[in-house]
């Protein structure tokens, strides 16, 4: 293998989130409009002003090490999936920052590079960790691409995993006046409004998302069945602010592009795209303003999860990816929960109320992070 002659496939997925612990529980209820962020009593009982988030179940919130949990789940999946043996491939994995957990003896320090760490023991092929904020699993799917592509690993497990429910988040990313901050009276389900004109800031989520990354060859010759394929990456950074974009939208603007050419596609050629939506005030006003420059005012279908699952940072971009999948592969872009009127200068085609039937040949997914890092990839459906 030389060169950039190869297609590179997805023949695997694994989703941990606020819906449920596989890929069908995250899809089913995004189709169905369901939310997963809920009132969290522990967050009330300590007096926090942000009580609210997208929790995994299937992870205690008491154990220190719950991104690995999580990230273990999202990982078997994608290997269980695929069929393939996690000593056959190599692994790029998307993490979020150091962090202080609350674990049985109380807060407890976690850094960034501990999960990376257990995680990646077990694989034998390319290892990278990625640590680039929101962009991070959008990136680490990206950067297996462009490995597999090049011919340097037959095959790469990529994504990210987060554990975001815990106050040292919740109440730094409140001083940032970044999060949805609780309402006296208000609706916890209703908390992330995604480019919604009474949108007021994120939810945070807990989170983990895979895919297993792998040469069209690999995957003919196992006979597995490949569910996607992708066809672009593309990366920018604003350099503007650490803390939100330029009202314009330029930095997202210029990744969306370099995936386009990357990709060797046009606008046109792009049937819906699966927004990072976030539900602040500037970044959905900035990433509008991007999506109707490249795609114009007609648009196309526009869906954004955070609404439905939070905000999971370095698992939100491998979690879009893999709704950007199953859009791809059954022509179905979920609705944007909690979006019911868009707010002004958010004007797009958004997918509102119900699953809308397009034929999505070509998915566009983004993520754009703080300290202006940004990530897309285009998947393309399987056609032969």
């Amino acid at each position: 293998m030389s060169g950039n002659s190869q297609r590179v496939v997805i023949t695997g997925t694994g989703a941990v989130s606020a819906l449920g612990g596989t890929t069908d529980e995250l899809w089913e209820g995004l189709l169905a409009a369901r939310c997963g962020v809920r009132c969290l009593p522990r967050f009330v009982t300590a007096g926090l002003s942000v009580t609210t988030g997208g929790e995994v179940d299937a992870a205690p919130h008491h154990q220190t090490d719950r991104d690995e949990v999580m990230a273990s789940l999202a990982i078997e999946g994608a290997l269980s999936s695929a069929a393939l043996k996690a000593e056959a491939v190599g692994f790029i994995w998307a993490t979020g920052l150091d962090t202080f957990q609350i674990g049985v003896k109380g807060l407890e320090y976690r850094s960034a590079g501990s999960c990376f760490n257990a995680l990646a023991q077990k694989f034998r092929g390319p290892q990278r960790m990625i640590a680039t904020a929101c962009a991070s699993g959008t990136q680490a799917i990206g950067e297996a691409f462009r490995l597999v592509k090049s011919g340097r690993a037959e095959a790469i497990v990529a994504g990210g995993s987060s554990a975001m429910l815990t106050p040292f988040y919740l109440i730094g990313f409140a001083g940032l006046q970044a999060i949805a901050v609780d309402e006296a009276g208000g609706d916890p389900t209703a908390a992330c409004r995604p480019f919604d004109r009474q949108r007021r800031g994120f939810a945070l989520g807990d989170g983990a998302g895979a895919v297993m990354v792998e040469t069209l060859a690999s995957a003919q010759l196992r006979g597995a069945t490949p569910l996607a394929e992708i066809v672009g990456f593309g990366m920018s950074q604003d350099a503007f602010d650490l803390n939100r974009p330029s009202d314009d939208g330029v930095g997202a603007e210029l990744c969306m592009r370099r995936t386009l050419q990357d990709a060797g596609l046009v606008p046109d050629d792009v049937q819906a795209v699966n927004a990072h939506g976030t539900g602040t005030f500037a970044g959905d006003l900035a990433e509008a303003a991007a999506l109707r420059r490249i795609f114009g005012e007609a648009g196309v279908p526009v869906s954004s999860v955070k609404g439905a699952i939070g905000h999971a940072m370095a698992a939100a971009g491998a979690l879009e990816a893999i709704v950007a999948l199953k859009t791809c592969a059954t022509g179905i872009v979920p609705p944007t929960v909690n979006l019911n009127e868009p707010g002004e200068g958010c004007e797009l085609d958004h997918v509102i109320g119900k699953p809308r039937q397009v034929d999505a040949r070509a998915v566009l997914s983004v993520s754009f992070g703080m300290g202006g890092q940004n990530a897309a990839i285009i998947l393309r459906r399987m056609l032969d």
